[in-house]
């Protein structure tokens, strides 16, 4: 993991690189120091604030991962006793980043963000073309490599502003979820109790996060267009844990009826390669759906009434 990370630190335009280490580093202080000490821990969140907008100001967005990151770290410390939060919950503890990139549109950095990357991309297109000759590509199948390059780089510049931050909330999670691993080891090599750990079938995320998911669809529908980014940072990242939730669901569902991981793993890998939109698309409305009806309790109640 350590050396993932630093690849990410080496592969990553500085200093938006520095945060494949900080916000790791961050999640684990924080998580530890409230599991350990209570609420105390929380002032980890506070002096990382103060101190990123001393240190870079108060308008430099990179930063300002760090201590929210942090935030949510300590959220799951106090948490930790008594158990822990299930997988869902754990997910809803990420609300600050979440919350973070709904906003970072309306920040005074954000055009200058996405010009940078849109840059970028074209110079990635201008290499590539120099790559495709080197290759001994030339006449019309050069040209229509071109041509299809150029087109999708064109519909990636045209989605950035509207992607970027739930892409930089993805690369958080992942960077949250890398810090909780390393709490975790730290934990062990100070005998501390281990953290908590929830089966993925047990994932259910709290009620609240389908406002959330219907306030990016509102978003949407009004059709403003400088809400664009928020409303589908609001839309999509609910969506992704609702689809995880209706896998959720499923995978609960068959191993109740005895059907062996191994082929409940295939049958999902297999249905995703064959049909993604289709498979995304009915994930989602299982687990949106299963907010009211809850499938799996359902599913106990029939089991016990069949006995």
């Amino acid at each position: 993991m350590v050396l993932g990370l630093t690849l990410g630190v080496w592969s990553t335009p500085m200093p938006w690189g520095w945060l494949w280490l900080l916000v790791p580093v961050a999640v684990a202080v924080s998580l530890l120091l409230t599991w350990r000490f209570g609420a105390w821990g929380v002032a980890v969140p506070v002096a990382l604030h103060l101190a990123t907008i001393f240190a870079a100001g108060p308008y430099t967005p990179w930063v300002w991962w760090i201590p929210v990151a942090a935030l949510s770290g300590a959220w799951m410390g106090l948490r930790e006793e008594g158990g822990g939060p299930g997988a869902g919950y754990r997910a809803w503890m990420l609300l600050p980043l979440l919350l973070l990139a709904a906003v970072l549109p309306w920040t005074v950095g954000y055009p200058d963000l996405v010009g940078r990357l849109q840059k970028m991309l074209s110079e990635g297109a201008a290499q590539r073309t120099e790559l495709f000759r080197e290759l001994g590509y030339t006449g019309e199948r050069l040209s229509a490599m071109q041509r299809d390059a150029e087109q999708g780089d064109a519909t990636a510049r045209r989605m950035l502003p509207q992607a970027l931050p739930t892409m930089l909330f993805m690369w958080m999670a992942l960077m949250v979820s890398a810090g909780r691993t390393l709490g975790s080891r730290i934990a062990a090599l100070a005998r501390w109790p281990v953290l908590s750990h929830q089966r993925f079938a047990e994932w259910r995320l709290p009620d609240g996060v389908v406002w959330l998911f219907m306030a990016g669809i509102g978003l949407l529908l009004l059709g403003l267009r400088d809400w664009a980014p928020s409303a589908w940072t609001l839309l999509v990242v609910p969506a992704l844990g609702y689809c995880l939730q209706g896998v959720a669901v499923v995978e609960s569902l068959m191993i109740a009826r005895g059907v062996p991981p191994a082929i409940i793993a295939l049958t999902l890998m297999f249905v995703l390669f064959m049909a993604p939109p289709v498979f995304v698309l009915a994930a989602v409305s299982v687990g949106v759906s299963d907010v009211w009806l809850d499938f799996r309790r359902l599913e106990d109640v029939s089991d016990g009434l069949a006995s």
